[in-house]
């Protein structure tokens, strides 16, 4: 009786699990602006039920700069309220960097000509090329009450043709020490309007866990009949 009923909990349990999905994985391809289409491709990634992971991945020779406009050097915009915070950077190593740290800025920042976003990535490094960072980004991003990866959503200025952009960014091309690239190409902002959706969803970490719990109660039914 007890091997019967340690397999229903553990049915159940498994049932339930496959429900527990994360929010769908998007990909932002396609960017316009100063720089080319495809300049970076940025990821958002369900880690837990508050929790986002952002990644961005750039072209080799191109970072994350501060210029006049004003520009920032990465914003986007979030439906919902909470309190925001970021779990330490990936990449660069808890957001430091050879000219300057990134820091969460929750009064949001602008990228003329994509307007303004409610979330922003400051950089206290100086303006220009010079002391840009040349890398990509990988943080989490954490809200109490819950994130989704549906949340971030296009800002309100609305462009006629793309309907405004869900980020943006202030780049540049060639590091400093890039022997291929004598000079430092040309600064600007840079939008992605285009949100790819995927067709499958991703199950998250806990949800991975639940879903070996009935194969544990499977196998501990046996030893105990043996």
């Amino acid at each position: 009786m007890k091997s019967i009923i340690t397999l229903a909990v553990a049915a159940t349990i498994g049932f339930s699990a496959t429900f527990a999905m994360a929010g769908p994985l998007y990909t932002f391809s396609v960017s316009q602006g100063t720089q080319p289409t495809n300049v970076g491709i940025i990821t958002l990634t369900q880690v837990d039920f508050d929790s986002v992971q952002i990644g961005v991945d750039l072209l080799d020779g191109y970072g994350f700069v501060n210029t006049g406009g004003p520009h920032t050097p990465l914003a986007f915009n979030l439906n919902g309220s909470g309190a925001l915070s970021i779990t330490p950077f990936t990449t660069p190593l808890n957001g430091v960097y050879a000219s300057g740290v990134f820091s969460l800025n929750t009064g949001g920042g602008d990228n003329t000509p994509y307007g303004s976003f409610g979330i922003a990535l400051d950089s206290n490094a100086g303006n220009g090329s010079g002391a840009g960072y040349y890398g990509d980004l990988l943080f989490t991003l954490n809200r109490e009450g819950g994130l989704d990866t549906d949340d971030f959503v296009r800002n309100a200025d609305n462009d006629p043709i793309v309907g405004g952009s869900y980020f943006s960014a202030d780049l540049s091309n060639c590091a400093p020490d890039a022997t291929s690239c004598p000079d430092f190409g040309p600064t600007g902002a840079q939008a992605w309007s285009d949100r790819r959706i995927p067709t499958t969803q991703i199950p998250l970490p806990s949800t991975l866990a639940l879903l070996g719990l009935p194969l544990a109660g499977l196998a501990l039914s046996r030893r105990k009949k043996k």
